[in-house]
């Protein structure tokens, strides 16, 4: 922590913390192994002090494959609303490193399909993969981890990487673009 307040002392703006960002990206969504797909998220994130930045944001998410059969096309489509705080270790005038948790609450519709086995005189004979829709809600924390490159004085872009952990581990990453206000 005191690299961080260092750093950031050294290389800050002069007129104390500066106000938030407005943030957009799109990035792959990896669910399991044969359920993958895409999130476009938008956010707003805001200095708390010189080393830690609090956020919020919603994201949609829509994951598909066919990863239990080919017959049965699975999917996840969800909806989050997250909250996170970043620590900023490194941060210089042009860039800056930060890694934290979150907490998010996910609302979902999945579509599954399980093996069903039949038995014929006490021996498996057939297999079938019946489709399963349902939805709900969960929750869960993630793990954050972010570099930001800045342009100037309003504009910076970067590249963020999440492990969420609700119903099972999801990873999230892409790249993002941020305007300040």
């Amino acid at each position: 922590m005191a690299f961080a307040v260092a750093a950031n002392a050294q290389y800050g703006d002069g007129n104390g913390i500066a106000g938030g960002s407005i943030r957009a990206g799109a990035g792959y969504v990896h669910d399991f192994p044969g359920l993958s797909g895409t999130a476009v998220y938008a956010g707003y994130s805001f200095p708390l002090n010189d080393w830690l930045q609090g956020g919020v944001g919603v994201k949609h998410i829509l994951t598909s494959g066919f990863p239990r059969t080919s017959t049965v096309r699975e999917y996840t489509k969800a909806n989050t609303i997250d909250f996170e705080l970043l620590l900023v270790p490194i941060h210089t005038e042009n860039a800056a490193l930060k890694v934290g948790l979150g907490y998010t609450f996910s609302f979902y519709n999945i579509r599954r399909s399980y093996p069903v086995y039949t038995l014929h005189d006490n021996q498996p004979a057939d297999v079938s993969y019946p489709s399963v829709d349902s939805k709900g809600n969960v929750h869960g924390t993630r793990l954050i981890g972010e570099y930001e490159y800045y342009f100037g004085g309003s504009i910076s872009a970067g590249a963020r990487i999440e492990v969420a952990k609700a119903y099972s581990y999801v990873v999230i990453g892409g790249p993002f673009v941020a305007i300040k206000l």
